[in-house]
């Protein structure tokens, strides 16, 4: 079989920038972790950060969570796969680089920096970026299948234009509509890759009969999980909205319940890299039906709604995903040491308590906060230690990537 690339092209490529999972899971995690320990410092009201988070903590806690860190692990997973997708070497090297730089920039003058267009043109920059090195092969190799990919990240970077417009004043000051609209296309994304991987990672990881794929059951998970999407960002009328966007939070929780039955969850449990993936897509099925209730009654917070999907499912997805890509794609096995276990349990612990923790005893409102975040950034510390030698270091097989 062919390689991709030849052998001593790669080797003058430094390791972290032979692929995009690299330095995009590497850099997302490490980020996430300092981003959610100085969150847990500022709940905490122990010492004084308003110098930092671009002098709006709230608004830069949900942006940066969800454009910088959850934004940049979809890039990485996206470059990476797209070259498995085509047979085309993935973008690499100055290039990939490039791209991680500006990445890497906009998380640093967003951090430290105060709200200035000079921050919204670099943050603005990175992902259209990278959407071109991903639609190119696309629509090389005619992959029409892959390429609505394209317009979601294109349009997760109008959401981000809408950020920073919204920070610097430009425009009324909606963060609970944009985030809303960002977390609706993020978990479409999760939801059309869960519903690809889950079920081809389990039965090759149980050593069970293929799970097949049934097209009835994943044109109807997807139907409501696509109109959910465009009742979130079109500008529907009120007397309409209040009846269709609950009813198809509902109906999008109980379609992909349907398909998730189908993955024979429990024969996983003793797989922490499946059985983490499956934890993460009910915590996303969860939140749904969180959200649904929110909407159509109102006795559902919409904050812990919403925290079951960005930290159980896409937080908790984000992490079981990168563990096991990483591995694949160095060419090592499958397996999950102790500590990232310990971490994938720490992420879960982190969902209970800035969900079921906070319903429960709203007297520990503050405390929730801060161990989730807590919690949160062991996680991805663990990850981000455990596999910074995976992440910078060749292949172990030998071949590129």
């Amino acid at each position: 079989m062919m390689q991709i690339l030849d052998n001593e092209k790669e080797q003058r490529i430094l390791p972290i920038f032979r692929l995009a999972f690299r330095p995009f899971f590497l850099g997302a995690s490490i980020f996430s972790a300092i981003a959610m320990i100085i969150w847990a410092i500022f709940w905490s009201g122990k010492v004084d950060v308003s110098m930092l988070m671009y002098g709006n903590p709230i608004w830069w806690h949900s942006h940066e969570m969800l454009v910088g860190f959850t934004g940049a692990i979809i890039i990485g997973f996206l470059l990476t796969a797209v070259q498995n997708w085509t047979g085309s070497p993935g973008v690499r090297g100055w290039p990939l680089a490039s791209i991680f730089l500006l990445w890497a920039i906009a998380r640093i003058g967003l951090l430290f920096g105060t709200a200035n267009i000079i921050w919204m043109i670099i943050d603005l920059t990175w992902v259209p970026l990278a959407t071109y090195f991903l639609a190119k092969p696309l629509i090389l190799r005619k992959q029409w299948n892959n390429l609505f990919f394209v317009p979601l990240l294109l349009l997760m970077t109008l959401l981000n234009a809408y950020f920073h417009f919204m920070v610097l004043g430009f425009v009324d000051f909606d963060l609970r509509g944009v985030s809303l609209s960002v977390v609706t296309v993020i978990s479409v994304i999760v939801l059309v890759v869960g519903g690809r991987v889950i079920p081809f990672f389990t039965w090759r990881g149980t050593d069970t009969a293929q799970i097949t794929r049934v097209n009835a059951i994943e044109l109807l998970a997807m139907i409501p999980s696509w109109l959910l999407l465009a009742n979130v960002l079109l500008p529907i009328p009120d007397g309409i909205n209040q009846v269709t966007l609950p009813a198809l939070f509902f109906a999008t929780g109980l379609t992909h319940l349907i398909r998730f039955v189908r993955w024979r969850t429990f024969q996983t449990l003793k797989t922490p890299l499946l059985w983490s993936l499956h934890a993460a897509y009910l915590f996303m099925i969860i939140g749904m039906f969180m959200l649904g209730f929110h909407f159509l009654t109102g006795d559902v917070s919409y904050s812990v709604a919403l925290h079951f999907i960005t930290v159980g499912g896409i937080g908790c997805m984000i992490l079981a995903m990168i563990s096991r890509v990483s591995l694949g794609h160095t060419g090592r096995s499958l397996q999950a040491g102790r500590w990232i276990i310990i971490a994938f349990l720490a992420l879960i612990i982190a969902t209970l308590v800035r969900t079921v923790i906070v319903s429960l005893v709203p007297t520990m409102i503050l405390n929730s906060y801060v161990i989730s975040a807590a919690l949160w950034a062991v996680a991805f510390t663990i990850f981000s230690i455990v596999y910074f030698p995976i992440l910078t270091q060749p292949r172990v097989d030998g071949r590129p990537g």
